[in-house]
């Protein structure tokens, strides 16, 4: 048996549970209002061949098969036991069960951990108890299982009630079990399946991870789907994305969550921007991972991707039965990154004979042609755009038109012996109804609306274009033991630290009062700053706490005095413990660049828009620290503002290799004092012209403080 924290294949525990060879309903009943009726009647529905033991002491037989009045008294030790009893009941039946031998029980009730201390702890103990008995729990506070390729059915959700499972090598690990079923059913009413289907609920002791580990062993699952609320083992799922990927199967997954990390109030910018879901989306982006928002288009991108394993997608052709359709589209595409593609001149010269001046570009429009109906042109349109080499991929926006179901059936037949992606978007109601059915008749995936197909692309796009990140390697005269802070670091000290790390910083030094300001501002190069120095004081500026282009002595001592009777007034009781003297630095570009040690994932590194900017666009950019400046400068790209970088309007870029140095610099910090560091955050960080290198100019850490 696997023990979670340990990463040790549990395939072959899982074998047993998700194709156990007995099965025990306790509760087990024909009343179909009741869950052990439903699980029941659905295991005999869906063809299990196993050894059924329904466990009721009130009738002899249910449905033809003889009853048992308790798990102790089936005739063999059942390899798998579903339970959905009051939770009072759960601790002495699971401890029954592990005393009979059972290998392995599914936990319906909730009540536990989803409910608070108390609960936690009885779910902890049954734990303890079923591992004592080698058994293994799913649950509890779950849905079940549905696994086609096991013909194992023990969840009771009425979308199972259908005649005939579906199976597809798509398997799908959830931590709601409504939701599970809730996507099951709608996958089911498109004509895609899965191969196995698991509702983890709180994980107590078989988690997410096992049974992805599971189904990237499993032969009969090509493509991997998760939702995901908590994760248990974050290592863990790194290794696992790993494999997954080594096995050339794609991992899909939907996070919830992701708008509330960093809502609360925070020491700086970085600890909001870089939240837990933005730290899990970096480490997604660097191991393969596709994240998602959206269920429904990660189905469909995972029965899409079971269609054509392997295959990547980069240029997107767009086939349409609207110009206005098409236009949307890819309008839609070009929102999200996605190129289309670019005819070659045989492609528009075969397109051409079909379709009127202008029409044949990509997109093609259906209603261009030159004579005839859509539904005759359909299957050459296809063809043609098939056969040219710059199309990976072709998606169909259908709307209302005259033979839908014509028009999808001669584009699908057509598409189907091409062997390259496609995606059909059939955006009518009802009056595309015949033409889902064309569809499914041919076991064909689409979508109901554009969005879909839009965020499955996207998906795809980001799966096809993932490379390995490289290596990280250590700059040269980094300290070997940097020292660790305690608390709340202000400006100076964070400045001290980021300079022994090779960032460059502004000059600066700390008066105590305005006449000790004028006599330091004499040592240094004009013009400078006066900055506040205030423990009680988080932004400076909101407070009149940050005076610019000072040009002489007089001239800070004056500002020194005001600051002092301004911070008074827009912030009375505020402690001041002195006025930052600083030169100048010389204008630039402004990025912020941050570290965070996120529970979970460990240090990451943020870069992003700096200044005013950070509350206003939120343009950042994580990865996993330490990164190397290939990282670094890709990280850089993706921004927003990362065309301002490379120069536009005259304006010559600007030394995006000093930025990339401060990145690399601030993570191997990050890296090196993962074990007390919380956070630092420098903003701005002005970057100068190509050249001329880059300067932190204002910085503020965060240390755990003993105990």
């Amino acid at each position: 048996m696997s023990v979670r924290g340990e990463f040790r294949s549990v395939t072959a525990d899982l074998k047993a549970l998700l194709a156990p060879r007995s099965v025990a309903v306790i509760g087990a009943s024909e009343d179909q209002s009741k869950f052990g009726g439903r699980v029941f009647r659905m295991l005999l529905k869906h063809g299990y061949d196993g050894a059924i033991y329904p466990i009721n002491p009130n009738r002899p037989e249910l449905f033809g098969l003889k009853t048992y009045p308790d798990i102790a008294a089936t005739p063999q030790p059942a390899d798998m036991v579903v339970m959905a009893i009051p939770q009072p009941k759960v601790r002495p039946t699971i401890a029954a069960c592990a005393a009979a031998g059972v290998k392995g029980a599914i936990i319906i009730t909730s009540k536990f951990s989803d409910a608070g201390p108390e609960g936690a702890a009885e779910e902890a103990e049954l734990v303890r108890i079923a591992r004592a008995g080698d058994m293994r729990l799913i649950g509890p506070n779950c849905l079940g299982v549905i696994s086609p390729a096991n013909r194992v059915v023990l969840c009771s959700s009425p979308a199972l009630d259908v005649e005939r499972l579906i199976e597809s090598p798509i398997g799908f690990v959830s931590q709601s079990g409504a939701l599970m079923a809730t996507i099951f059913d709608r996958a089911h009413g498109q004509g895609i399946g899965f191969s196995h289907c698991v509702s983890v609920g709180n994980q107590a002791d078989l988690e997410l991870c096992d049974f992805v580990e599971y189904l990237i062993d499993d032969d009969r699952t090509q493509v991997i789907c998760s939702y995901v609320e908590g994760i248990k083992d974050p290592a863990r799922l790194i290794r696992l994305a790993d494999r997954a990927r080594e096995r050339g199967k794609p991992w899909l997954m939907v996070k919830a969550g992701r708008t509330g990390a960093g809502a609360a109030a925070a020491y700086s910018h970085t600890a909001s921007l870089a939240g837990s879901f933005r730290a899990l989306e970096a480490v997604c982006r660097e191991r393969g991972i596709v994240l998602m928002d959206d269920t429904d288009a990660m189905i469909l991108l995972a029965a899409s991707m079971a269609r054509f394993p392997g295959r990547k997608v980069a240029n997107v052709a767009i086939v349409t039965t609207s110009g206005g359709g098409g236009a949307i589209t890819a309008d839609r595409l070009t929102d999200k990154g996605i190129p289309l593609a670019r005819f070659q001149p045989k492609t528009a010269a075969r397109l051409d004979v079909v379709y009127s001046p202008g029409q044949a570009n990509n997109p093609v429009d259906l209603g261009g042609r030159r004579e005839g109906e859509a539904v005759d042109i359909a299957g050459a349109t296809m063809q043609a755009v098939a056969d040219d080499e710059t199309v990976d991929a072709t998606l169909f926006a259908i709307t209302t038109a005259p033979s839908v179901s014509g028009i999808a059936a001669n584009l699908a037949d057509a598409a189907i012996p091409a062997d390259k992606p496609f995606i059909f978007v059939l955006q009518p109601g009802r009056a595309a109804d015949k033409a889902r059915q064309e569809l499914i008749n041919r076991g064909l995936p689409f979508a109901n609306n554009l969005d879909e197909a839009i965020r499955a692309l996207a998906g795809w796009v980001d799966w096809s274009a993932w490379k390995p990140a490289a290596q990280a390697s250590r700059p040269a005269a980094l300290p070997d033991a940097p020292a660790a802070g305690t608390g709340a670091l202000g400006e100076a000290e964070t400045k001290a630290l980021l300079a022994s790390y090779g960032i460059p910083v502004n000059r600066g030094a700390i008066a105590a009062d305005a006449a000790e300001a004028a006599r330091i501002s004499a040592g240094f190069a004009y013009p400078q700053v006066l900055k506040i120095v205030s423990s009680d004081i988080v932004h400076k500026s909101d407070v009149g706490g940050v005076v610019l282009d000072l040009a002489d002595a007089a001239a800070v001592e004056a500002a020194a005095a005001r600051m002092a009777e301004t911070i008074a007034t827009r912030q009375p009781g505020a402690r001041i413990q002195g006025y930052l003297v600083q030169e100048m630095a010389a204008s630039g570009i402004e990025l912020i660049v941050g570290v965070n040690n996120d529970p979970q994932f460990g240090p990451i590194v943020m870069v992003g828009a700096g200044g005013v900017l950070v509350e206003l666009i939120e343009d950042v950019a994580l990865a996993p620290a330490p990164v190397s400046p290939e990282t670094a400068r890709a990280m850089l790209a993706r921004l927003k503002i990362g065309k301002l970088l490379g120069g536009i309007r005259g304006k010559g870029p600007a030394d995006i290799e000093a930025a990339a140095d401060v990145i690399v610099r601030a993570s191997w910090l990050a890296h090196d004092l993962r074990g007390s560091l919380h956070e630092i955050d420098i903003n701005p960080l002005i970057v100068r012209g190509a050249g001329q290198g880059a300067v932190a100019v204002d910085g503020r850490a965060l240390f755990r403080t003993e105990g």
